[in-house]
């Protein structure tokens, strides 16, 4: 993690034009609005009327239901006894210009089935009455998800069929008991792709209080807790809507993300990294007022970058928080400005660190009272009491409020694997009654950590209790309308939720039982999985994979050394890689010649642009294109490199469809192998598709990797636990080392939060290497670095006493 108080380089500078994708876009466009409307949703997914372009009236959806769909339900009654679907009459006529927009479109329709949505529902439809008719209870599956499909907000869906639907639904929930769909929920649930492919888009409930709460007209501290990956970042996108925002993370690559989403939909922002003063702030062209024009290209040359009233987001890191604060103070009121401070437990588990200074300093001098922090594992506000006391008494002329946002939004579970290769669960913990019962405590306290109770294990638990009749209190039994009202309510959330309150109500003799015989029943995940360069790696599947550990240099050895690369080909991979070592120094040395050269002479850029060099200089220009073309190509063969076909096929896995494997093209080898000052094992950890994340200064390194990382190239990333905060690359599974035992709890969270952060339904994990670390993570820590320092650092020191 860079935590380096500097300015931006080129690079940085260069990154943050390149625009998000459409879907990131889609998504910043709902928390724009979302700020002005909370409950707003959107949902892109096509209806036939979207899909064909025409208007919405009664006589083209009766058009199309007898077109389209009708032919469809036909098929599927001849296969199926599925009850009578109506026939319509056209009452209304249709417009000419419709009809032949619908007769021109027909072949389109057909070709094009996987996109509408009337169709999706028809597939799920069909599918129901298969399992039906072979008396498969996993027709509760589609039924399930037609329930909810069709309750999506997709804009002009063809009401015959979802009427029609309904009513066959409704039909069939006699044979259905809440107790049967939630024993089928990690397939329903957790493994059905178009739940989430199909759904609505709409604010995180945690966005919507924090936007209502922010409109508050009082001086406000909000402590903002949610679990990573679900839009906490992106959230001063929508403030800036109404408030000029001031975005502080001592994390560079975090700003710079939303710097990167923000210009993105054309939002106006400045930049303060590591300014002494207001003079070094930097203005992005969106934002600039006065400024010069280029002649020659008609754009903005120059920026009076002490000019600042447009800025609607001021991007700072830890160390330019005052200068940014006084620069934003000169053209907007005070009370109009909301300090966001995003990841305020950054260094915080350090006993002491250079930043801790700083903080104490931007606190103290802060006058901004609209205050942010935010973070996955912020303290609670018992657990704050000085720093709340210390805001109310410095803005006590504001009517200063404390506003806690604690929210567990949970909508994919990352099951935690213990080192033996089990689910590991808060009811397999321990054997003894008043832990489960302090464990339990501890997770209800602490909602974020519902992300990680594996969702076939809950059920387990809750089907196991119910069919047995273990549940004494019949307002706890499933059935009971209070715990599942409706089809609707029976999601992750609610069952994770559900499943807690079991264990909460349980007395010890029931426990007893239960522990007992789900331990005894419980059955392994995986036989291994720390060879994730040979038999494992089949198992990491989907996405990338991160591996924390202290010491990266061991893990990354321990890779190469497991691969079972013969020495042969490691000594000739070496032989080539020193070899052009040797040539890529001797060109550095030529190349370092050849600029000083260039600067020596006055008519440089004349002479750069006329292509007019000095004899000896193209003597040497000559001489590094013949050296380059002597460097050899280093390549390893597809059998070495985890979960190509070859290497799957090496490991007995040739039917795994979904193993992820590395994307790294020659252009990319041939990059790093031009760099001098990194190990030799790195490069060839490389071309395994493996990357390596540490305290080392090679920026040219960890600029390719970033960008393999970013665009999900790279197989596998070690790196050390400084890295966890903030890092936006998409991982499908983690490893947290041995090594990482002494690491904090609220840490821990932090680091396993890297994963599941993409949008879809993978299959995720948590390995753990220490089942010590595991335990730790689900009791009360008494011992809590985050809590004291903030403590200490989060309140402020008279005048003179900072002075000193």
């Amino acid at each position: 993690m860079d935590l380096n108080q500097r300015k931006l380089n080129k690079d940085e500078w260069n990154g943050i034009e390149i625009p998000v994708n459409e879907r990131e876009k889609i998504v910043l466009d709902l928390i724009t609005k979302g700020f002005h409307d909370v409950n707003v949703k959107y949902n892109n997914n096509l209806s036939l009327v979207d899909y064909l372009k025409t208007s919405n009236t009664q006589a083209i959806q009766d058009y199309i239901y007898e077109n389209h769909l009708m032919p469809k339900l036909k098929k599927i009654k001849k296969k199926y006894s599925i009850p009578d679907y109506p026939s319509v009459t056209n009452s209304t006529k249709m417009k000419k210009a419709d009809a032949i927009r619908m007769e021109n479109n027909a072949n389109s329709i057909s070709q094009n089935i996987d996109k509408i949505f009337e169709f999706k529902l028809l597939e799920h439809f069909s599918d129901m009455y298969s399992r039906i008719t072979k008396n498969s209870k996993k027709w509760l599956i589609h039924y399930y998800t037609l329930n909810i499909l069709i309750n999506y907000n997709v804009k002009n869906l063809n009401n015959n069929i979802v009427q029609y639907m309904k009513n066959v639904l409704e039909t069939l929930s006699s044979r259905v008991t809440k107790l049967d769909l939630i024993e089928y929920g990690y397939e329903m649930i957790e493994k059905n792709p178009d739940l989430l492919k199909y759904s609505d888009e709409e604010l995180y409930e945690h966005q919507k209080e924090l936007f209502t709460v922010c409109k508050r007209p009082n001086a406000k501290l909000v402590l903002y807790i949610a679990p990573t990956g679900t839009g906490k970042t992106m959230s001063p996108i929508g403030l800036s809507e109404r408030y000029k925002v001031i975005f502080v993370c001592a994390a560079r690559h975090i700003g710079l993300a939303l710097a990167k989403s923000a210009i993105s939909i054309n939002k106006k922002v400045a930049f303060a990294f590591g300014c002494n003063d207001a003079e070094d702030i930097r203005l992005h062209y969106f934002s600039a007022k006065d400024y010069t024009v280029n002649r020659k290209t008609g754009g903005i040359w120059k920026v009076d970058n002490t000019v600042g009233d447009k800025v609607e987001i001021m991007i700072s890191d830890i160390k330019s928080y005052i200068p940014a604060m006084y620069y934003m103070m000169a053209f907007n009121p005070v009370d109009n400005i909301i300090l966001y401070w995003d990841e305020p437990t950054i260094t915080m588990d350090y006993d002491s660190h250079p930043i801790h200074d700083i903080i104490k300093r931007n606190w103290s001098k802060n006058l901004i009272p609209n205050i942010v922090l935010s973070s996955a594992t912020l303290p609670h506000q018992e657990e704050m009491r000085d720093t709340l006391i210390d805001f109310k008494n410095k803005f006590m002329n504001y009517n200063p409020e404390i506003h806690s946002i604690v929210s567990h939004d949970c909508k994919k579970t990352i099951p935690i694997i213990n080192k033996d290769g089990y689910v590991e669960m808060p009811h397999y913990l321990s054997e003894k009654y008043e832990d489960m019962k302090k464990i339990v405590k501890h997770c209800d306290k602490y909602k974020t950590l519902m992300r990680y109770i594996d969702l076939s294990e809950a059920i387990k638990l809750i089907v196991y209790m119910n069919k047995n009749r273990l549940i004494t209190n019949e307002s706890d039994s499933i059935e009971h309308m209070r715990n599942f009202p409706s089809i609707e309510s029976i999601n992750m959330k609610n069952i994770k939720m559900y499943y807690f309150k079991l264990l909460k109500r349980m007395d010890e003799e029931t426990w007893n039982r239960v522990y007992n015989e789900l331990k005894q029943k419980r059955e392994k995940k995986m036989e291994s999985n720390i060879y994730v360069t040979t038999q494992d790696a089949y198992t990491l599947t989907d996405g990338p994979t991160i591996f924390l550990a202290n010491d990266t240099s061991k893990i990354a050895s321990f890779c190469i050394q497991t691969a079972k690369i013969p020495s042969d080909i490691i000594t000739q991979i070496s032989n080539n890689i020193r070899e052009n070592n040797v040539i890529n120094s001797r060109i550095a040395d030529l190349e370092k010649s050849i600029e000083d050269g260039i600067a020596k002479d006055s008519e440089n850029d004349k002479k750069m642009a006329e292509g007019r060099f000095n004899p000896e200089i193209k003597r040497m220009m000559k001489k590094v294109e013949e050296m380059r073309l002597v460097i050899k190509r280093v390549a390893l063969n597809e059998m070495f490199v985890p979960n190509t076909r070859l290497h799957l096929n090496r490991y007995g896995h040739q039917e795994v469809m979904n193993a992820f494997t590395c994307d790294i093209s020659d252009q990319d080898v041939e990059k790093i192998m031009r760099i001098n000052d990194i190990e030799d094992s790195w490069k060839l950890l490389l071309m395994m598709g493996i990357g390596v994340f540490a305290n080392q200064e090679n920026a040219p390194y960890m600029e390719i990797m970033k960008k393999l990382a970013q665009e999900q190239k790279l197989y596998l990333i070690i790196a050390s636990s400084d890295y966890i905060y903030g890092t936006n690359y998409q991982f499908c599974h983690g490893y947290i080392s041995k090594d990482l035992g002494c690491m904090s709890q609220e840490k821990c969270i932090q680091a396993m939060g890297r994963v599941g952060r993409n949008n879809l339904q993978y299959t995720y994990s948590i390995r753990f290497r220490d089942d010590e670390l595991i335990y730790k993570l689900f009791k009360e820590d008494d011992v809590k670095p985050e809590v004291a320092n903030m403590a200490r650092l989060f309140i402020t020191e008279d005048e003179d006493e900072y002075n000193e």
